[in-house]
This record gives C-alpha cells, sequence and structure tokens, in this order.
C-alpha cells in the first residue's frame, strides 16, 4: 500500500501560489539524506537540539521517507506524530493518492529549529524530478526520541486535497 500522499493538495496548494516556485533556496551544506538538501545547521542552544546535524538528517530522512510513493502503510503511521490514530485521514490520502497515479518524492531545502523539539521544513514534493509543490512550508516535531512529520503538516495537506472540508481523525 502507498503511504499517505497529497497529490491533488500539492495541485491546489501550487495553484494557490502562482504555480512558481520563485527560485530555489541556496544551500550551504551537503546533502543529509537521499534527495535532501538540508542546510544552515544552526550551532546548539535553546532553539536547537543538542546535534543539529544529526537532527537534520532524521528530518530530511523522515521527510523524504514519508512523502516516498513506495513508503509502506506501517511505516508512514510510525514517520507520522499521531500516526496511529491517523487512519481514516491516511485512508484519505491514500485514496488521492491512487487516484493521481504519480511517482512521489520529496526533497528537503532547509530546516530551522524553532525549539528543540520543534522544526519548520521547506520541502518540494516532486512528481519524478518534476514540481508539484516547490517550495513548501511543514514542520517536524520530535516525539518520544523520533522526528516525526507533524499532524498539522499532513492534516493541512490532506484536506486541501479533500477541498478544504474536515479529515476524520484530523479534525479537532
Amino acid at each position: 500500500m502507498r503511504t499517505a500522499v497529497l497529490t491533488l493538495a500539492a495541485a491546489l496548494s501550487l495553484a494557490a501560489c502562482g504555480g512558481s516556485s520563485g527560485g530555489s533556496t541556496p544551500t550551504s551544506g551537503g546533502s543529509t539524506a537521499p534527495g535532501a538538501t538540508a542546510t544552515d545547521l544552526p550551532a546548539g542552544g535553546a532553539t536547537a537540539p543538542a546535534d543539529p546535524k544529526a537532527a537534520k538528517a532524521e528530518i530530511s530522512h523522515v521527510w523524504t521517507t514519508f512523502f516516498h510513493t513506495g513508503t509502506s502503510r506501517a511505516d508512514a503511521v510510525t514517520l507520522l506524530e499521531d500516526g496511529p490514530n491517523l487512519g481514516q485521514a491516511l485512508d484519505k490520502a491514500e485514496q488521492e493518492d491512487q487516484q493521481t497515479g504519480l511517482v512521489r518524492r520529496a526533497k528537503v531545502q532547509f530546516i530551522k529549529f524553532l525549539t528543540p523539539t520543534t522544526a519548520n521544513v521547506t520541502w518540494t514534493l516532486l512528481n519524478k524530478s518534476n514540481p508539484l509543490l516547490p517550495n513548501a512550508s511543514g514542520q517536524a516535531v520530535l516525539v518520544d526520541g523520533k522526528w516525526k512529520v507533524s499532524k498539522l503538516t499532513f492534516c493541512t495537506l490532506v484536506e486541501l486535497g479533500n477541498n478544504g472540508k474536515p479529515v476524520p481523525g484530523c479534525s479537532p
């Protein structure tokens, strides 16, 4: 089973953004995971985990794995904040994904820590190598010592793909 994906949401978001990425985010470092270019590592401190380089590598890996077409449902659940409680939202995203037939992958461009347990992620959703959602913004959160795609990020994308309507599991 393919992982929860947001192809329709990406198309809607891309249309809302005018369909242009506005250029690429400059990088100042090497790739931290396949297809990832997380950059600008902050020094350790109040706004970063103890090992920001390792945290960025883990976040990039989580992001590229979660948003990859071939990721199993079981893996997607473990990579998503509150994943075990988002079954209906994952079902909806998988349904949208299957209808489009795209070959998705994500490329992380930039990670900025807000706190030692929260990071903003700037990323692009791709169909093969073609951008579907350039320079998207999302959040990664540290849960029980593991970085995950935030529930807010996932639910926002799935609800956009559902024409802005609430999706079970995502609504308060």
